[in-house]
């Protein structure tokens, strides 16, 4: 009985010992190949991503829901928000998503040719700056513009109520960093 504990305790041994080599031989040291693999990605992933130019081409159209109330009544100079209700591409590339706020300013506004039987009221509205991912930049649109005629001393406003979808169409290009 002894001989046979001891001729298992033997093979139990010779097994084990050969598992042990299998397994050490398997976590050789990695080859030159494979330590250049892992130190391109580390290098690119500290690597800051280079922001390319992108150009958003004059013509293209931008259409947006205003965020508050602008009339005929309110100065030229007057600002106004709203947001883009639909992405900005240049291509297949999305320059600034829908929701993306916009700013813009009233031109010209107010009455024009005050008579007895008539009166014309006058709103010019354009947009000048986008916010794309935090970053404000410029824009030069053509203009909205609406104008109303009364009659007989019935004085009427143009009124743009807030949430009106407006469309602008980019007079330049823009370009932005992506």
């Amino acid at each position: 009985m002894f001989t046979k504990k001891l001729t298992f305790a033997l093979s139990f041994g010779a097994v084990l010992g050969m598992l042990l080599a299998i397994s050490s031989s398997s976590l050789a040291d990695p080859t030159p190949l494979d330590e250049g693999a892992s130190d391109q990605g580390k290098a690119d992933a500290d690597k800051p991503k280079e922001k390319k130019p992108v150009t958003v081409p004059s013509g293209t159209s931008l259409m947006i829901k205003t965020g508050e109330q602008v009339t005929s009544d309110d100065k030229p100079g007057l600002r106004f928000s709203g947001t883009l209700q639909a992405n900005l591409q240049a291509g297949d590339m999305v320059v600034a998503e829908a929701g993306s706020q916009v700013y813009g300013q009233v031109v010209s506004s107010g009455e024009i040719g005050r008579g007895i039987v008539a009166q014309h009221s006058d709103l010019v509205l354009t947009l000048t700056d986008l916010n794309i991912e935090g970053t404000m930049y410029p824009i030069q649109t053509g203009s909205f513009s609406e104008n109303s005629t009364s009659v007989i001393l019935r004085r009427k406003s143009v009124v743009v109520p807030a949430g009106s979808l407006l469309e602008f169409r980019l007079k330049q290009p823009l370009t932005v960093k992506k």
